[in-house]
């Protein structure tokens, strides 16, 4: 027969067991699970992720000819007027020259669009062109001169019609910088975009 303590004994030594056991259980292999299921995550988000690389990868040939035909559209309307129409470029053309006078201290007195000529040596490549008075300083026609040619789209001048201005200035005033009438002719070319 049992006794009494050694029946407590032996369940508070089951009971120890048991607690040991679980302690193993959750220490152990419960985080080795969550790892192992954390790890098979990873590799699934991984192998997705390669594919659409590799789908990337495969596709990349395709994505270089096509950068390269966009560079050579870009490279040849580069320096020419944009617009579906000879009037829209036209007007580019005025907008541009309005923000270069503006900027060197010029005042516009006013811009007339010619009729826009076909230009022989290149087919398929139109001129827009302005005729324009203004009134400007020296300096502020060396740089709206400057603007003009360096800028993009190129433009050229045609013709130039510089005239001092006529000031009158009463006794005891400061001479002030001599302001020019000039009248030039600028124009810039449209290309006809393919369709």
């Amino acid at each position: 027969m049992l006794q009494p303590g050694s029946l407590l004994a032996r369940a508070l030594a089951i009971a120890l067991l048991a607690a040991a056991v679980a302690c193993v259980y959750l220490l152990v292999f419960v985080p080795v699970g969550n790892a192992y299921r954390e790890t098979a995550d990873a590799i699934e988000q991984a192998e997705i992720l390669l594919q659409r690389q590799r789908a990337l990868a495969a596709q990349r040939p395709l994505l270089i000819a096509r950068i390269e035909e966009e560079k050579e559209r870009a490279d040849a309307i580069a320096g020419y007027l944009q617009g579906p129409s000879d009037a829209l470029a036209a007007a580019q053309l005025q907008d541009r020259l309005k923000a270069v006078v503006e900027a060197a201290g010029g005042e516009l007195r006013s811009t007339r669009i010619l009729p826009a000529e076909a230009v022989e040596a290149s087919p398929g490549t139109r001129r827009a062109a302005l005729q324009v008075q203004m009134i400007v300083t020296i300096d502020g026609l060396a740089e709206i001169l400057y603007g003009l040619e360096a800028g993009q789209p190129y433009v050229l001048i045609d013709e130039l019609s510089v005239r001092n201005q006529r000031e009158r200035r009463r006794r005891g005033e400061p001479e002030s910088e001599p302001s020019l009438d000039v009248d030039l002719r600028l124009s810039g070319f449209v290309r006809a975009t393919p369709a």
